[in-house]
C-alpha cells in the first residue's frame, strides 16, 4: 500500500478501526432511539444524543449504485484499476460508501449481493472494510 494514504483515527472512529483490525464491521447505534449510523459521528443523527454505543453489522448488503474509476488519481492505486467505488446498503438499512474488490466487473450492478472483508494495509492496526460480490 506505498503511497496510499490511510485513515487518521481520532476518539470518535477509534472503536471502528478497531472492530476492523478485528475483522468485525461496526455501527454506531444510538442508545435512546436505536438508530444505526455510519460513519462514526460524535452526536447520532436522528435525535442528537450521545449517548452510542456500537454494534456489530452483518456485513451484507447490496450495491445501491457505484462508479468505475479507470484513471485514478493517485498513481498508487494504477495497478489496480478498474477500481469500483460503491454506495452499498447494509442489511441493517445503513448506507456505507467503501470498494468492492472483484475482477470481473461485469458482476457488478446495482442490487447485486456484497459481503464484507478487510483489506492488509502498511499499517497492522488499520485493516479496510471492502466488499466483495456475494456467491
Amino acid at each position: 500500500m506505498a503511497g496510499k494514504s490511510l485513515p487518521k483515527v481520532n476518539s470518535i472512529d477509534r472503536r471502528f478501526w478497531q472492530g476492523a483490525a478485528e475483522g468485525k464491521l461496526l455501527l454506531q447505534k444510538c442508545q435512546k432511539c436505536a438508530h444505526r449510523q455510519f460513519f462514526p459521528r460524535p452526536v447520532c443523527t436522528r435525535c442528537f444524543s450521545t449517548d452510542l454505543d456500537w454494534t456489530p453489522a452483518s456485513g451484507r448488503g447490496e450495491v445501491h449504485s457505484f462508479t468505475l474509476v479507470r484513471v485514478p488519481r493517485n498513481p498508487a492505486f494504477s495497478e489496480e484499476v478498474p477500481i469500483c467505488y460503491a454506495d452499498i446498503i447494509l442489511e441493517e438499512g445503513v448506507l456505507m460508501q467503501s470498494r468492492i474488490m472483484e475482477k470481473d466487473m461485469e458482476k457488478v450492478k446495482i442490487g447485486t449481493r456484497v459481503t464484507v472483508t478487510f483489506q492488509d494495509t502498511d499499517n497492522p492496526e488499520i485493516k479496510l472494510p471492502v466488499f466483495e460480490v456475494a456467491n
